[in-house]
């Protein structure tokens, strides 16, 4: 285990732990891909067992009971593909989740490892965001965020979406026609992307609506929308195993947000006009 003080590649102090915790078999022959993943699955109340390749992988899993395999495809002995296939011949892990991690997250990789058994695939460095969406989906497993969707969605609905604009007068520094091109680049991109959110939770799926709210948000932060934010970070959060009923308040939430705040960019846009 790392020191608490370890510098991480990313923080985990917004994706809450697992109630009650999951059990994850860990396979990777790479040491330090073993340490990252392991330090993001404990801050999340994840027990860890290891296995440096394949064959050991099939090991521990036909020996023990896992919630999830993390799977790495490139593996010494015995690969990742033929783990899994060797472990779906196995009836009792037929419908055990497994997910492979891959260097690559390209179409053929994917097929490869869909053929192989596994139920999807995430590309190292892994997004921690994806990774605990993933989790939560394939074991419908609750997080203590998930209670307070509604709750959450509700208290910012009615809560009015008035831009901060400091945060990008600074970075303009008096320049307005870099003001401009930022705004106009948010309204040509904003609105498709919400769409994609919408299809995303109405199709559950927990780890595209994350990495979307996740873009999202990376766009409302220069117009300083706290309440618009603060939804975005709900449904960024590993949709916290969220069902799509819990998700929709949120995301209509954020589409009113959105709603109220084009015209207030468009005005800053086109200030006779309005």
């Amino acid at each position: 285990m790392l020191p608490a003080s370890s510098a991480m590649p990313f923080s985990n102090a917004l994706l809450p732990p697992f109630e009650p915790a999951l059990r994850v078999l860990v396979a990777d022959d790479n040491e330090l891909n073993q340490l990252v993943v392991c330090r993001a699955l404990e801050d999340w109340n994840v027990e860890v067992a290891l296995a440096d390749n394949g064959r050991q992988a099939v090991e521990l899993a036909t020996s023990q009971a896992f919630d999830v395999i993390l799977m790495d495809v490139q593996m010494p002995e015995m690969d990742g593909y033929e783990a899994t296939r060797q472990l779906r011949s196995h009836s009792p892990l037929h419908q055990l989740p497994i997910i492979g991690l891959t260097a690559s997250a390209s179409a053929a990789d994917q097929a490869q490892a869909l053929a192989a058994g596994m139920n999807a695939t995430l590309a190292k460095p892994f997004d921690p965001t994806l990774l605990h969406a993933s989790l939560a989906h394939y074991t419908r497993r609750a997080t203590p965020a998930s209670d307070s969707a509604a709750a959450s969605a509700d208290a910012h609905a009615g809560s009015p979406a008035a831009p901060d604009w400091s945060i990008l007068e600074e970075l303009a520094a008096g320049n307005e026609g870099f003001i401009a091109q930022i705004i106009g680049t948010f309204l040509h991109q904003t609105p498709p992307l919400y769409q994609e959110l919408v299809q995303a939770s109405a199709h559950a799926e927990p780890a595209t609506r994350a990495r979307i709210a996740h873009k999202l948000k990376g766009q409302v932060v220069y117009f300083g929308v706290q309440p618009l934010q603060q939804l975005l970070e709900q449904l960024e959060r590993p949709a916290t195993a969220i069902s799509p009923a819990a998700a929709q308040p949120l995301v209509e939430a954020v589409g009113q947000q959105l709603d109220d705040l084009y015209p207030q960019l468009e005005a800053r846009l086109h200030p006779h006009t309005f």
